[in-house]
């Protein structure tokens, strides 16, 4: 009998310390880790330069306040483009916009969104207002967004890595322009985290899950 618990006691401290790690392991938030999209530098083992937006662009918001990237460093934010004359794709993608800030609590204050027009010189500052109003936007976490057509172009090319084409010819798109469907998850740093199309409902739920990993991840101690 003596050999026995032997044995058992000699198991016992070899488990020890796994045992251990597992129990100071519970309450820790254990969570998957969005990717980063767009391209990157590896300049050496474990330094990885990621693709960010951009940071010299200087737009305005529907209050004619100046909008820069400071605007959104430091905050998770989802951005899409629109225009307020759009009758085809924009409204659903309002929707789902408007279906996000709906979902975010009150645990998520560092979360905006943020919609960008590609069509500046129909959609001033007072017009972006008068569309949020149409979507019940709360403007201290909602944000429509216009100024020079080449910034706004190049922002979601560039930066956002979204396709946004003008035409002179309208029987291309609607009113000529082009533009993409998704909306655009991008963490406090700027990189993007994730695309979902504002048309499908199950990507607007999966984007308000992946909401919720980038919050853990930049809550929980590295």
């Amino acid at each position: 009998m003596k050999g026995r618990w032997g044995v058992i006691g000699a198991g016992l401290v070899f488990l020890l310390p796994f045992l251990v790690w597992g129990l100071l392991s519970l309450g820790k938030n254990r969570y998957k880790r969005l990717p980063i999209y767009g391209p990157q530098e590896i300049r050496a083992p474990g330094d990885t330069v990621w693709h960010r937006l951009p940071v010299d662009f200087v737009l305005l918001n529907q209050d004619s306040a100046v909008f820069t990237a400071d605007s959104l460093r430091g905050r998770i934010h989802v951005a899409d483009y629109f225009f307020t004359r759009c009758r085809g794709i924009c409204p659903r993608l309002s929707l789902a916009m408007q279906t996000v800030q709906t979902r975010l609590t009150d645990k998520a204050p560092r979360v905006r969104l943020v919609s960008y027009t590609i069509d500046p010189l129909h959609d001033t500052p007072s017009i972006l207002r008068q569309y949020a109003q149409r979507y019940s936007a709360d403007l201290r976490r909602w944000t429509f967004v216009t100024g020079p057509e080449t910034t706004l172009y190049r922002l979601a090319v560039k930066g956002y890595l979204l396709p946004v084409d003008k035409s002179a010819d309208t029987t291309q798109g609607e009113l000529g322009y082009v533009h993409s469907d998704m909306l655009v998850l991008v963490d406090p740093e700027l990189r993007i985290r994730g695309f979902y199309s504002g048309l499908d409902s199950l990507q607007v739920r999966r984007l308000l899950d992946d909401i919720n990993l980038l919050i853990l991840e930049y809550e929980t101690p590295q």
